[in-house]
């Protein structure tokens, strides 16, 4: 949380992917960068304003914090990562997740900046390429993708943590939704994430140019992400925003079999879909967050009809990095 160095180093055991019973245990991951100054300094509007974040976040005003901290946000180029990190390749990452450390000192927000490249290019692009409509491939762009990136991580650190429930009870949304929080807490992070870059530029903090292309490069990212499975939190997540956002008709196929987005729409879709999740964690009810899942996180058609267009052109699923540093110095090793 304090360091201020220029290689910048992440060691713990922080996600609870691995824990399918309750979603309690941690796993060990480290990550080792160069922190990017230029990068780093151009994204602080994004931690010096998560408190506005907090107090404009579409649901309840009784469920939202008075005491948000600031997380530090760096930009970093990753030289080796180690742990629970086999996949898929995390590019970014907001930690502790521990509520009481939150509570206290808030989270320090890490951007791998150089694996966010490599998976736009090598992964997206062609996603895009085979599943949106032509009139809208050319809004899916790095810079969307990068900023969406930086929101969906600092949508971690607002929102329900530490919750009271009916009677007085203090508890955690973790504590309460037990093995359905990591899958959640992605999708909220993703959906919030959306709804707070249209806040930004509202508030003329992000550019009007994003307006579009933010929500057609997030469309190509949820194909991208639903391919690490529905057993897997960030593709399990993914699968339930899609499809209520195409119900909605907030995301729509075309006959061609490309998809759009309905820009008519999507904004208040996108609003509906994150006070539906940021509520349920508030009240920590894991029946209505288990009755959710079960509604909206299946393998539909249009789904499925994308999903088998990007297997049969080969479009990885995600990227394996190899450290040419970190092998290098191993060779040296006497």
């Amino acid at each position: 949380m304090e360091l201020d160095s220029k290689l910048d180093v992440t060691i713990g055991p922080y996600e609870t992917y691995e824990d399918m019973l309750f979603g309690y245990k941690a796993t060990f991951e480290a990550f080792i960068g160069v922190r990017d100054d230029d990068a780093t300094e151009k994204i602080r509007l994004f931690g010096d304003n998560l408190l506005v974040l907090e107090q404009n976040l579409p649901m309840n005003d009784t469920f939202k914090s008075k005491d948000v901290t600031a997380a530090p946000i760096r930009v970093i180029q990753l030289l080796f990562n180690a742990g629970d990190v086999k996949g898929p390749q995390t590019v970014a990452f907001n930690l502790p997740n521990d509520e009481r450390i939150v509570k206290d000192r808030g989270t320090s927000m890490v951007m791998l900046k150089n694996v966010s490249e490599a998976k736009f290019k090598h992964i997206l692009l062609p996603i895009a390429e085979a599943c949106i409509s032509k009139e809208q491939q050319e809004l899916v762009d790095f810079e969307s993708f990068f900023t969406h990136t930086i929101c969906h991580e600092c949508c971690h650190g607002i929102g329900p943590h530490s919750i009271v429930l009916p009677g007085g009870r203090k508890s955690t949304v973790r504590l309460e939704l037990q093995e359905l929080h990591s899958a959640l807490e992605e999708a909220k992070a993703d959906v919030v994430g959306l709804w707070a870059l249209h806040f930004f530029i509202n508030q003329d903090l992000l550019p009007s140019s994003m307006s579009k292309s933010m929500y057609v490069s997030f469309l190509a990212g949820c194909f991208r992400s639903v391919r690490f499975g529905l057993d897997e939190a960030h593709g399990k997540g993914q699968a339930l925003q899609f499809n209520w956002l195409f119900e909605k008709e907030a995301f729509v196929m075309h006959p061609d079999g490309t998809f759009g987005v309905n820009f008519d729409k999507v904004k208040d879709a996108v609003e509906g879909l994150s006070r539906q999740i940021l509520t349920i964690q508030a009240t920590g009810d894991k029946n209505a967050a288990s009755s959710f899942f079960q509604e909206y996180c299946k393998m539909t058609d249009p789904l499925r009809y994308a999903l088998d267009k990007l297997e049969s052109i080969k479009v990885p699923v995600d990227i394996t990095p190899t450290f040419a540093i970190a092998d290098e110095l191993l060779l040296r090793k006497p």
